[in-house]
């Protein structure tokens, strides 16, 4: 199912499944030019060589994992809404169908960051071992994506607005965590938004261990990794207390 959902997203394109490398690699090339060629910005984050990494590397990263979570906020409040034939006429696992949606998205996002650490190797010429340990900050991240994918997809039956809300969010968090500018940038004051932002750790992990340029505080990766584990609980757990009601519903 998870081949079939992908194959569906690119159906009746020309290149197809391509469009899994070309869509990431067509982002990095555009976030380079306008960061580091028209805006000029700097990050101040050096490669342990001293040279400054590309401001459109460190866009990218953090854009790669947003779209995880993002494409999830979009897409789960009308999962079981679009596929009522399986609620209905089918005995079916229903609980797999986010599960499916965030693989897919997944898929997409494994090629975005090889496209990054190619980039990377580019740019700096060469890559810390730490990048061995990015199945740990996205790892925690897909858990944390499934929970919330159950508990949207079995929310959005009940209260069709949530897709309306959920999109709105997306953008929310794209701002609210350091992904486009770095977290001391933040004033203190705000800097709350920061914290519960569930895409600011993993993406503060992620770039420590791609970039080597900070030392990763592995004691809030538990902390974020024991959420993620009890979002993902608490989303099944919900899902499956609704789940009885969506064939009356829809």
């Amino acid at each position: 199912m998870t081949l079939r959902d992908i194959s569906m997203r690119y159906k009746n394109s020309f290149f197809g499944a391509l469009w899994m490398v070309g869509q990431p690699l067509l982002q990095l090339l555009l976030y380079g030019f306008v960061f580091q060629v028209v805006l000029r910005s700097r990050w101040g984050i050096q490669s342990p060589s001293g040279e400054d990494i590309p401001f459109g590397l460190l866009l990218f990263c953090g854009i790669l994992l947003h779209g995880l979570l993002a494409d999830t906020l979009v897409r789960a409040p009308s999962l079981i809404i679009s596929n009522t034939s399986y609620v209905k006429r089918v005995i079916f696992p229903l609980e797999i169908l986010p599960v499916v949606n965030v693989l897919s998205t997944g898929v997409g996002i494994l090629f975005g960051l090889l496209i990054l650490i190619a980039g990377v190797l580019y740019a700096t010429g060469g890559m810390s071992w730490g990048i061995l340990l990015l199945p740990i900050p996205i790892g925690g991240l897909l858990i944390f994506t499934v929970g919330t994918g159950w508990l949207l997809a079995a929310i959005g039956v009940y209260f069709r607005d949530l897709s309306q809300i959920t999109t709105s969010l997306a953008t929310i968090m794209l701002f609210t965590a350091p992904i486009c500018y770095p977290a001391e940038m933040v004033p203190e004051k705000f800097r709350w938004l920061m914290n519960i932002n569930p895409l600011t750790i993993p993406v503060e992990t992620v770039r420590a261990l791609v970039f080597a340029h900070d030392a990763v505080n592995w004691q809030l990766m538990g902390v974020y990794l024991a959420v993620s584990a009890a979002m993902c609980v608490f989303g099944y757990f919900i899902f499956h207390r609704l789940r009885t009601g969506f064939a009356d519903v829809l």
